[in-house]
């Protein structure tokens, strides 16, 4: 077997530093944005601002930047510690779900390209987070090591994060190779061999009663472990160490669960400061829509609804549905929705997180092959209705529809927008007028008469000849001459 280690060493910083240049760009390329340089935000900060990201639980540096590293602060050291060193270091609050979250999107992103993917992160203990590829079941289909690896890189250079990799008989001896930076592609046991033969047991998964056990008696490398006998190692520790080596050394594939994707989108960000505005949300937002987009894309699915959800410290959390009337996918398409929708909405606190989901998806239609027929209007004419049920509300557009009913003044009706818009009669006019107007302008009759009674159950019934007439503007109108011959305009076709 051949196993890749991906160890995503700063999740929470590469997280940060996208939101910061998409901020930016969303502040370059809106006009009337102000400029905010006195709110605080993390999104203004200048480039050369040492940041840092700490842990409460274990009260530890966990991630820096290397501006911070260059004043001094290194992963480990203590709030108070790095604010000595640092007084103007930023800090960024660590959250052990948003990187499991972020770490399965990564997964996600991957899914597609490798299907046996294991996910490396321990929520409640800090730990490495990271996800293992299985490879050896892939090269075939890629047609080498080469084509498969620049694929997969390819995948997280888009991804836009900062990892260190490696690669082994095992997920054990991979992931051993990658917390000691290798960061090389290796498929032959001899090359392998070599390298980890050179690691320290420190970056082993054994505990530190182990290493400080093996330490006492000279072993403090993993070439000095592996040259050990099984036998030996079996009467001075306990089965699950000497199952971690034996991994370690490709004797036994330890059981793993494998990562399967939700049948649903659902993304949470947290954010990395307070938001007192939706404005400032967008390129969060934003993050997410191309994370949708990306899964969308992958599965040869649109969507026509989506669901943000803010959350506070106090207030209930946000809902905001968003619908189209067209099916969409891109990030181009959903976030002038989203502008629309929330241009004018005033939040009851500051945010402290969003989160994505979509659970109602449709296939793309391959079947039509006929692309340019009627596309344009047809496609249109939903991104308008969808622009303005996000502006306006989602029942403020309205579509005619043919009723049942002989009668012309009763043959069409209105009813909310949908998706689906299937107004397909010949004979009926698209729109008719609350009350019949004098017909004042020439016209030319292109069809009719066609007399018709009402009901006997109304009370004024009538009996008037219906035409279609054109007039010179090549606009059809549905007119009638009633028993004292005066022309009326009773609605129009479109």
């Amino acid at each position: 077997m051949l196993w890749a280690y991906i160890y995503c060493y700063q999740l929470t910083l590469d997280s940060h530093f996208k939101a910061a240049t998409s901020t930016h760009a969303h502040r370059k390329g809106s006009r009337n944005e102000p400029e905010d340089e006195s709110n605080g935000n993390s999104s203004s900060l200048p480039s050369n601002t040492p940041i840092a990201v700490y842990c409460s639980k274990t009260n530890k540096i966990t991630q820096c930047n290397d501006i911070a590293k260059k004043e001094g602060i290194e992963i480990g050291h203590g709030l108070a510690q790095a604010a000595a060193l640092c007084p103007y270091v930023h800090i960024l609050p660590f959250s052990e779900e948003a990187e499991k979250h972020m770490l399965m999107q990564l997964a996600h992103r991957l899914y597609p390209l490798a299907s046996d993917i294991v996910l490396d992160c321990h929520i409640h203990s800090n730990s490495v987070n990271g996800l293992a590829v299985r490879l050896d079941n892939l090269t075939h289909y890629y047609g080498g090591h080469k084509p498969l690896w620049k694929t997969l890189t390819q995948a997280l250079a888009e991804a836009d994060i900062r990892y260190h990799f490696a690669s082994a008989w095992t997920i054990e001896a991979a992931k051993v190779l990658a917390l000691h930076k290798h960061n090389t592609y290796l498929h032959t046991q001899n090359d392998i061999k070599k390298v980890l033969s050179t690691c320290p047991l420190s970056i082993t998964a054994l505990s530190p009663k182990v290493i400080d056990a093996l330490a006492r008696v000279g072993v403090t490398r993993v070439q000095q472990l592996l040259a050990m006998p099984v036998q030996e190692l079996g009467r001075r520790f306990d089965n699950n160490t000497i199952m971690y080596l034996t991994a370690l050394r490709g004797e036994t594939f330890p059981r793993v669960t494998l990562f399967r994707p939700l049948e649903h989108f659902d993304n949470f960000t947290l954010l990395p400061f307070d938001i007192e505005n939706t404005q400032h949300l967008t390129p969060f937002v934003t993050q997410q829509f191309e994370h949708l987009s990306h899964y969308l894309r992958a599965r040869n699915l649109y969507t026509s609804s989506i669901n943000v959800h803010i959350h506070f410290r106090e207030a209930p959390v946000m809902e905001i549905n968003i619908q189209s009337a067209l099916p969409q996918s891109s990030v181009q398409s959903w976030l002038p929705l989203f502008s629309l929708k929330t241009e004018n909405l005033e939040l009851p606190e500051p945010a402290t997180a969003i989160a994505l989901t979509c659970q109602q998806f449709e296939e793309i239609d391959s079947q039509n092959g006929d692309f340019f027929s009627d596309r344009f209007n047809d496609v249109a004419q939903k991104q308008l209705i969808g622009r303005l049920n996000a502006k306006l509300g989602d029942n403020s557009t309205f579509q005619p529809r043919a009723a049942d009913s002989h009668q012309f003044e009763y043959m069409t009706v209105t009813e909310p927008s949908t998706g689906n818009y299937d107004y397909s009669s010949d004979i009926t006019p698209t729109f008719i007028f609350d009350t019949p107007k004098p017909l004042i302008q020439a016209t030319q009759i292109c069809f009719g008469p066609v007399r018709l009674h009402s009901e006997w159950w109304h009370d004024s019934p009538i009996k008037r000849d219906y035409f279609i007439a054109q007039t010179e503007q090549c606009v059809r109108l549905l007119v009638f001459k009633d028993e004292e011959s005066r022309w009326w305009v009773q609605g129009l076709f479109c």
